[in-house]
């Protein structure tokens, strides 16, 4: 970033010849050893960059190799980066260590770690620590770890950990860990866990825990684990499992248990639900206190009450309703049926 006013002196004392050597100031462009209190302005440096102060002006510059120093900063820095902060104009690549902070105002490639944040308005790739915080304008792709949180405003791919929350505004992939919450606009794939919640307005497909709720606007395909509610407008395909409501607007498809209700506007394969199954369309097998098929069943009902609008099947319960049997068939105890 240019700052007004900023007047950069390029004297240096330097030992060795045609800009190779050791070098002692702020010498524009060297390779080998370089001391500088403070760079301004600095164009290539290639080799070890020691520097004592922040920055007066990066500029265009590109630092390749070993920089050392409170604040190591160039336009480009490629190599190995120690300092209280780190910070890159353009992009860093190469193993990048802030006690503080690592930031870079485009691409972070490689192994970066941030005390408290590692930030990029571009992408993260690597193997990424941030002690508290790990944030990127677009995406985050390797090792992803947050203390606290990991945000993108892209996608999340790789092993990724967020200890209270990970969010993006884009699909995550991969092994994904919300301490509290995983949050996404777009796809979730993978195994999937958010100690609280497990949140998308895309799909979500793998292996999917929600520690009180697993929530999708689209379909949820796997092995799914909502310990208050699995919900979704689309449809729920898979092992599906929670302790309260299992419902979708649409279709649900596989083998199913929901601790207190399941509802859905079809159900394909086996439902169990100890308390109540509010199914518009049945087709296979729903096992629950009270069974509800408000349209067509097509399979087997059991429970203590068991209620079908049209039946092609079999109730087994101690009241048995079916609107389509002819009187006096319509209400049984133990069995109805209509084949």
């Amino acid at each position: 970033m240019k700052r007004d006013s900023v007047e950069c002196s390029n004297s240096s004392l330097d030992i060795g010849s045609n800009n190779s050597g050791i070098s002692f100031g702020n010498s524009q462009n060297w390779n080998g050893i370089r001391f500088n209190v403070s760079d301004c302005e600095i164009k290539n440096i290639n080799g070890i960059n020691i520097t004592f102060w922040n920055p007066k002006e990066v500029g265009n510059s590109n630092v390749n190799g070993l920089s050392i120093g409170l604040t190591p900063s160039a336009g480009n820095i490629n190599g190995i980066s120690i300092g209280g902060a780190v910070v890159a104009e353009g992009n860093m690549n190469g193993i990048n260590l802030g006690i503080l902070a690592s930031v870079a105002e485009q691409n972070m490639t490689g192994i970066n770690f941030g005390g408290l944040a590692l930030v990029s308005q571009g992408s993260i790739s690597g193997i990424n620590f941030g002690g508290l915080a790990q944030v990127a304008e677009n995406n985050l792709t390797g090792f992803n770890f947050g203390g606290l949180a990991l945000v993108s405003k892209g996608e999340i791919s790789g092993v990724n950990f967020g200890s209270l929350a990970l969010v993006s505004n884009g699909a995550i992939e991969g092994i994904s860990i919300g301490g509290l919450a995983l949050v996404s606009e777009g796809n979730i794939t993978g195994i999937n866990l958010g100690g609280l919640a497990l949140v998308t307005q895309g799909k979500i497909s793998g292996i999917n825990f929600g520690g009180l709720a697993l929530v999708s606007n689209d379909e949820i395909n796997g092995l799914n684990i909502g310990g208050l509610t699995v919900t979704n407008s689309s449809g729920i395909m898979g092992l599906n499992i929670t302790a309260g409501l299992l419902q979708s607007e649409w279709k649900i498809t596989g083998l199913s248990f929901a601790g207190y209700k399941t509802k859905a506007a079809e159900l394909n394969g086996i439902n169990i639900s100890p308390i109540w199954s509010d199914i518009e369309e049945l087709n296979g097998i729903s096992i629950a206190g009270f069974n509800r098929i408000t349209n067509v069943q097509t399979g087997i009902t059991i429970g203590l009450v068991n209620f079908a609008e049209i039946l092609h099947g079999i109730q087994i319960g101690l009241i048995n309703i079916v609107e389509n049997n002819p009187a006096p068939f319509k209400i049984l105890p133990f069995f109805n049926a209509n084949l």
